[in-house]
């Protein structure tokens, strides 16, 4: 496991040295107040545990954490899988646990298959916080999304439709079908294509879900997809790793005038295929800024400002107050729509 060590009870130390030599009186001012100052004297240990390492947005996700830790004083380490796998995730889960872990923080690779070592972390006392992709409610105290559910099915399908006239038929390129977030946002999509007229003349032919989330695997299918469907409008691929490998295999072909490539993409993997004009709208929410959510909740869940149910509410610093909805759901923010010129404003 990865460790970051505390900086902030040396930093208090100095601060209260220097005040006390200068004979001042200096007040605690604490992220949180007195809590926060108790969970750096505590040296209280949570984890990170994404799908699987080595891509952007889970990296990303810990960078946001890791700040707001610091600045309430745990010590969050971070590590998992390097390709998807459940299994892992439970080991993961276990060593945590064992590790005297107060607080995991997952984003699941199969819900079903992850809850119940999550409930026996629960049963010893630790908190969980899911994020990014929903673990069952029984294996956590909230599930911080990036953005809406809802958001993200209506913004792929304007985003598609906008670029074929809303007209003609696509493909979904999704993650293996035990993502729990890739399933609702799938799900919600096809109820806003058969129920908005504005998309009347656009057709689904198939949702596509590959047997694991890795780049090879994401591009064959991808290659596949226009092998046996060449009269499709585009591919929607609502993951980070799709929606670059789909892009690569269309510009390969130089097929981009012919297909049209979107979904949710990290701008920096998409920069090269957004120059080349090959992908001319993606998007994503900040994976930092759910990280820094994540971390926000799980203190107010460990001080016990929050509890996890509905409207229940927490502040997060500069990023403002949040509400738990139903579910136990938080919001981390909305998503931004990415083209060529606004694409490199952005570094997350």
């Amino acid at each position: 496991m990865k460790t970051r060590h505390s900086v902030v009870r040396r930093y208090w130390r100095g601060l209260l040295a220097c005040a006390l030599a200068a004979g001042l009186t200096v007040p605690v001012l604490a992220p949180h107040g007195d809590q926060a100052l108790a969970a750096a004297q505590a040296g209280v240990k949570l984890y990170m545990l994404p799908k699987f390492t080595g891509i952007p947005p889970f990296t990303q996700a810990d960078q946001g954490a890791s700040s707001f830790a610091a600045r309430y004083g745990y010590q969050l380490d971070y590590g998992g899988p390097t390709t998807a796998s459940a299994t892992q995730q439970v080991q993961f889960i276990g060593s945590a646990v064992a590790s005297g872990h107060r607080g995991i923080f997952i984003s699941a690779d199969d819900p079903a298959a992850v809850t119940p070592a999550l409930r026996r972390a629960e049963q010893n006392g630790v908190t969980v916080v899911s994020f990014d992709s929903d673990v069952l409610p029984a294996g956590r105290s909230v599930y911080v999304e990036g953005t809406s559910a809802q958001f993200i099915a209506d913004i792929q399908l304007q985003m598609l439709g906008s670029q074929i006239g809303y007209k003609g038929n696509f493909v979904i390129l999704s993650a293996q079908a035990t993502d729990s977030n890739q399933v609702l946002w799938n799900k919600l999509l096809v109820q806003d294509l058969n129920t908005n007229p504005k998309y009347k003349n656009m057709h689904l032919v198939t949702i596509v879900n590959p047997p694991d989330d890795s780049g090879p695997t994401a591009a064959k299918f991808a290659q596949s997809i226009l092998q046996e469907y060449p009269t499709i409008k585009g591919i929607i691929a609502p993951t980070t790793v799709a929606v670059a490998e789909a892009a690569q295999v269309v510009q390969q072909q130089r097929a981009c005038g012919k297909y049209v490539v979107t979904g949710l993409g990290d701008p920096a993997q998409m920069k090269s295929y957004v120059t080349s004009g090959c992908v001319k709208q993606f998007a994503l929410w900040g994976f930092s800024r759910e990280g820094q959510v994540a971390m926000c909740a799980m203190h107010a869940l460990l001080t016990k400002s929050i509890t996890g149910k509905m409207n229940d509410t927490f502040s997060c610093g500069a990023l403002g107050t949040f509400t738990v909805k139903a579910g136990g759901t938080i919001t981390a923010g909305p998503p931004t729509v990415f083209t060529n010129k606004n694409f490199n404003l952005y570094t997350f």
